[in-house]
C-alpha cells in the first residue's frame, strides 16, 4: 500500500512537472535592447528592440518586436504601461523587416527591473487584429546613444 501512494505521488508530481513546460514557452524575441527616444510630440521616450538574434544598437536584422513609452516616465521598478485604444502612453509592433511593421491595437508592459544606463527585465502581452496575442519576457542591455528629440 505504501509503495502505491509513493506512485500516486510521484505521478502527481511528474504530471505538475510537465504541465508547467508545456504552458511556459520561451518567447522567440529572447534578445533585445532599450534606449532613449523621442516621444510622436518629440517629448522623451524609451524604445526597446526584441530580436530573435542578438541585436546591436543602431541595427536590427530579421523579425522583431519594437515597443515605446513615453508616459509615466521616469520608469521605474514595478511600474506598469498600458496603451491601447482611448491611451497614449506608448506603443508596439511586430515587424518582419524595417519598415514592414504590424501595430498591436493594445499591449501592457511590465518592468520588473529597470535602471536607467544599465537595461531592464520585465514581460509585455500585445493584441493584434485579428485577436492575436504575442507574449514574452524581456531582459534588455541599454544602448548608450543619445537621442535627440525637437
Amino acid at each position: 500500500m505504501r509503495s502505491r501512494t509513493h506512485m500516486y505521488g510521484l505521478a502527481v508530481i511528474m504530471l505538475l512537472t510537465l504541465g508547467r513546460v508545456a504552458f511556459s514557452t520561451a518567447s522567440p524575441f529572447a534578445y533585445g535592447l532599450i534606449q532613449g527616444s523621442c516621444a510622436p510630440w518629440d517629448g522623451p521616450a524609451i524604445g526597446i528592440t526584441l530580436t530573435a538574434e542578438p541585436a546591436q544598437c543602431e541595427r536590427v536584422k530579421g523579425p522583431y518586436i519594437s515597443m515605446g513609452v513615453w508616459r509615466g516616465l521616469p520608469i521605474h521598478a514595478g511600474q506598469t504601461v498600458k496603451f491601447g485604444s482611448g491611451s497614449d502612453a506608448g506603443f508596439a509592433s511586430r515587424c518582419a523587416k524595417e519598415g514592414d511593421c504590424q501595430r498591436a491595437e493594445s499591449g501592457t508592459i511590465v518592468f520588473d527591473k529597470y535602471e536607467e544606463g544599465s537595461g531592464a527585465r520585465g514581460n509585455y502581452e500585445l493584441h493584434f487584429k485579428g485577436g492575436e496575442t504575442v507574449k514574452g519576457n524581456f531582459d534588455v542591455q541599454w544602448c548608450k546613444t543619445r537621442a535627440i528629440c525637437g
